[in-house]
């Protein structure tokens, strides 16, 4: 980055033109075929079995037994595919982690147009009569975030 812009090397930026394009092309692919069998995921023999990753395993394999131009091309796809793999197993891993026991639904439900009742801030509860911003007020977002 010390050079800026000007130090690419052309071949290096085309290359890198093309890579994306193949990637492109694996990932309007993947798309396509997950539109048409209605996802990705499918049950084989009681296991969830991803589509993506099957086909990020066999564009590798055939990449690596063709060599060449072509054999560059199906390793890239393959390494394309296998990211739409990565992203889609993570994706419900850290949803399942990520569960909050229903404290942020309501937060902020009113926008900070309005406030609650009594004049309160939207996320803050009021602890007893007219004692609501002092000592032992508690704000719901970090109540909340215990749960995380």
């Amino acid at each position: 980055m010390k050079s800026g812009l000007g130090s690419i090397d052309p071949k290096d930026m085309a290359q890198l033109s093309e890579d994306w394009m193949i990637a492109t092309a694996t990932g309007a692919a993947i798309g396509l075929m997950s539109g048409a069998l209605g996802g990705l995921d499918k049950k084989v023999a009681g296991m969830n079995v991803p589509l993506d990753g099957l086909l990020a395993m066999g564009l590798g394999v055939f990449g690596l037994q063709a060599g060449g131009d072509t054999g560059k091309i199906m390793k890239i796809a393959s390494i394309a595919a296998g990211g739409s793999a990565a992203v889609r197993t993570f994706e419900k891993f850290f949803k399942a982690g990520f569960k909050v026991k229903g404290e942020f639904e309501d937060l902020g439900s009113t926008g900070f147009s309005g406030y609650r009742m009594h004049g309160q801030l939207p996320g803050y509860q009021q602890v007893g009569p007219g004692v609501g911003f002092g000592i032992g007020a508690q704000d719901r977002l970090v109540e909340a975030s215990r749960y995380l």
